[in-house]
């Protein structure tokens, strides 16, 4: 990892004190938010400083997320900024650079801010890149989502309940029996016919038997009424859907109507069966 990180660019130099944190030592450096990190396959992370005489120093941390999806996953859970063209994917904003690319994740920022700060940032982001030789591929679980209407940018790809209640709340209890062996994505749609946004998840567990078992809980306890339709229309006029197909599970909230939830869910299917 060491290695992935330039001593040396656009005039600025590392301080030679890198410091690394694994998943048991991480919240010595991240505290509270070492949590999102471990509900990945996060395995190391390296954190150096870079000084320039009359310039804020710039910090580094290189994460090593175990797989190239979790990686991704990571990236993915908070993409407000500008795509800034680094590496496999990167977000710009707040004077923070976050970008992913092969099993690694990456935060670069200022320590203070200053007028050349964004593009000091953005020239080291682009070194650690081009450092990181091997590329890694999305999860697949993308390649089965509609593509029409999709927002490539709100998608989130998890493992655990948290993940998906800080995008989208389900529920305070795990009703969709999530964990670490569960593949989850949370995806945005939206079509000019209609406001506001539908969202979709496609969530694949290790077995049918277990995913048929997270539908029924997850319609028992967040759409009772729905009887065995697993669909119903909320207060808000809006439409939620839910279904399993073999190993998976489907489920739509705040859909425009019936028609546009049972549409996403039949998309989906057609492409887990290879349609």
């Amino acid at each position: 990892m060491k290695r992935l990180l330039p001593l040396k660019v656009g005039g600025y130099q590392s301080d030679g004190k890198d410091k690394f944190y694994d998943r048991m030592t991480s919240f010595r450096y991240m505290d509270g938010a070492a949590e999102l990190y471990r509900s990945y396959a996060f395995k190391l992370l390296l954190v150096r400083r870079y000084l320039k005489a009359g310039h804020p120093p710039i910090i580094v941390e290189l994460f090593d997320m175990g797989l190239p999806e979790d990686a991704f996953g990571i990236f993915s859970y908070e993409t407000g900024g500008e795509e800034s063209d680094v590496g496999q994917g990167s977000d710009y904003g707040g004077g923070l650079l976050r970008l992913w690319k092969g099993k690694f994740f990456v935060n670069v920022y200022a320590e203070q801010e200053a007028p050349s700060a964004k593009q000091d940032v953005l020239e080291i982001g682009k070194a650690i890149s081009v450092s990181v030789k091997q590329e890694g591929l999305k999860p697949k679980l993308i390649h089965f989502l509609p593509r029409e209407g999709l927002s490539e940018r709100s998608l989130r790809y998890f493992h655990l309940p948290q993940s998906l209640n800080y995008h989208y709340f389900v529920s305070h209890e795990n009703i969709l029996r999530l964990n670490e062996r569960t593949h989850a994505i949370l995806a945005t749609y939206s079509s000019p016919e209609s406001k506001g946004k539908t969202f979709l998840l496609l969530i694949q567990y290790p077995s049918q038997k277990l995913a048929e078992a997270a539908l029924r809980s997850f319609v028992k306890a967040y759409m009772p009424e729905s009887s065995s339709s697993g669909v119903i229309r909320t207060e808000s006029g809006k439409w939620t859907a839910s279904q399993s197909h073999q190993k998976y599970v489907i489920a739509v909230f705040d859909a425009p109507s019936r028609e546009k939830a049972d549409q996403l869910i039949e998309v989906v299917e057609k492409k887990l069966l290879g349609k």
